[in-house]
């Protein structure tokens, strides 16, 4: 019984809307992103009655996607920018300049104070390679945390067309010898959402073994002694719930009433596998392209033990001589000859079979086919691809970006709701706000392109104003691009200059 059974039966609390088969499927795929798939283990029988016992040499090819996924989606060039909703804007704000805001000044604090950036990059390549991540934000001596959590420590309880409403977060801890679990139980009401903290003990570090739940606090090690037993977050001041959950923008074909998501590679893990025993078959050639000697069993065999078992005269655990038996076939055994058997390296076909492979691999995770390339002389995988504005890998990648960035927007509302109701957080802003995320298209998009896309696509006639066009092609709030619009129309004016400047002193034509 896994823990998903396990909190079916913890009373006082919504029912989880999973069972312990779906969160199987997420140790497999945790497995592989580790490098340690079931598959990878070789247990191979001997003709002496030994066994082979060893791991498949892996090109990882689970961890490599994963980690160039997100890194397509979101580094260190990403710009979030938050700026008060049009007609909130403070007075004393410049009007030029969205990110002089208070509120934008406020977040980019809080993102730095949690290391956001290089967190949420670490943390989207678990994301893709698992299913899922959870994002949990609260307050805690007037700052604002926020903290993440992998697929498998949560556990939906509600969802619906809008994502879950309502889960359970369950994080392991040690201290002292002794096995923890925290169980933040997030759910609502009518009027609340309600965080609920519970914490048990347990004998064993077994993650499916809940323990027994803790009702006095004070021996808690001091990991705990900050953490309130519940927090209520009423509706009138919050407008949604203290976590965001995020998942790749796939579909998850495994159980289509699941709410969990799936890995990019969800649909390729026979690939992977044959993509590990092509690649340990490639080492294996230069292992085993060494002699290859067949013998007649007479001629290896050198006698018996006391305890009756045979004597070799070879060591088989070398993979080198192979015997027969020339009786079998009335032969005999003393007039053969060993016979070399030894065949070319097969390096290169292997190589141009991995190669298939990864194309192949490449379009299942919705890449370009040419997005992985197997460099035979450098011994390792690495990124070729050209990534252009129609590729399968620019689609895709711009396909995960529409959800993460709802996400950046949901755990931006919270944080200024945050800290704008409570009182020991130093915050003046409002909590009306736009959120712009500004990925990194560099590598692929040319921006004016689009910008002269949006502007006249119908016959060479503006299908939209400048400001929407602005807005799309850039990811700006209504603020940005509206202050973007304002200093484009200044330069123009600027430029083109008055009718006097134009025709100079008073403006009569040849007078002085």
């Amino acid at each position: 019984m896994g823990l998903a059974s396990e909190l079916q039966s913890v009373s006082n609390h919504k029912k989880v809307m999973v069972d312990d088969e779906q969160y199987s499927a997420i140790t497999q795929w945790f497995s592989i992103y580790q490098g340690k798939p079931a598959w990878q283990r070789i247990h191979k029988g001997l003709p002496d009655n030994t066994f082979i016992d060893r791991k498949m040499l892996s090109l990882n090819m689970g961890t490599i996607a994963a980690k160039k996924m997100s890194s397509l989606v979101f580094n260190q060039k990403a710009i979030i920018t938050v700026s008060p909703k049009l007609g909130m804007a403070n007075q004393n704000t410049s009007s030029q300049d969205a990110s002089q805001s208070i509120e934008n000044k406020f977040v980019q604090q809080v993102l730095k104070d949690n290391y956001f950036y290089n967190n949420f990059e670490r943390y989207l390549e678990y994301m893709f390679a698992t299913g899922g991540i959870v994002i949990r934000l609260y307050t805690d001596n007037g700052k604002v945390k926020i903290r993440f959590a992998t697929a498998d420590a949560f556990y939906p309880i509600t969802s619906d067309a809008n994502g879950v409403s309502e889960c359970v977060v369950a994080s392991k801890f040690m201290s002292d010898n002794q096995n923890y679990t925290l169980l933040e139980w997030h759910e609502e009401t009518s009027t609340d959402y309600v965080v609920t903290n519970e914490i048990y003990k347990s004998s064993t570090n077994s993650s499916s073994d809940l323990g027994t739940k803790i009702l006095d606090w004070s021996g808690l090690p001091d990991s705990f002694k900050n953490m309130a037993p519940q927090t209520v977050y009423s509706k009138k001041i919050y407008s949604q719930p203290t976590f965001i959950y995020l998942k790749p923008n796939l579909a998850n074909n495994l159980n289509i009433e699941s709410p969990l998501g799936v890995p990019i590679y969800v649909n390729a893990i026979d690939t992977l596998r044959q993509l590990d025993e092509a690649y340990d078959m490639l080492w294996q050639e230069f292992v085993k392209g060494k002699r290859r000697i067949v013998a007649p069993t007479s001629q290896l065999q050198r006698g018996i033990d006391k305890n009756g078992k045979p004597v070799w005269g070879v060591d088989w655990s070398e993979d080198v001589f192979f015997d027969y038996n020339t009786l079998m076939s009335n032969g005999d055994g003393e007039q053969q000859k060993p016979t070399d058997i030894t065949l070319g390296l097969r390096n290169e076909t292997i190589v141009a079979g991995i190669n298939d492979l990864l194309h192949f691999y490449s379009s299942q995770l919705g890449f370009s086919s040419d997005m992985f390339t197997f460099d035979s002389k450098q011994t390792q995988v690495t990124a070729t691809a050209v990534i252009s504005e129609n590729s399968d890998t620019y689609q895709t990648k711009n396909s995960h970006e529409t959800l993460i960035a709802e996400a950046i927007e949901n755990m931006c509302q919270v944080i200024v709701e945050l800290a704008h109701n409570d009182p020991a957080v130093a915050y003046t802003g409002t909590t009306m706000i736009d959120t712009s995320v500004n990925f990194d298209d560099s590598i692929a998009k040319d921006r004016d392109d689009n910008l002269n896309y949006y502007m006249k696509a119908n016959g060479n006639k503006p299908v939209m104003t400048q400001l929407e066009a602005i807005k799309r092609s850039f990811g700006m709030t209504d603020v940005e691009a509206q202050q973007m619009l304002d200093q484009i129309n200044a330069e123009s004016a600027n430029a083109e200059g008055d009718i006097t400047t134009m025709l100079g002193g008073n403006g009569k034509d040849g007078e002085g």
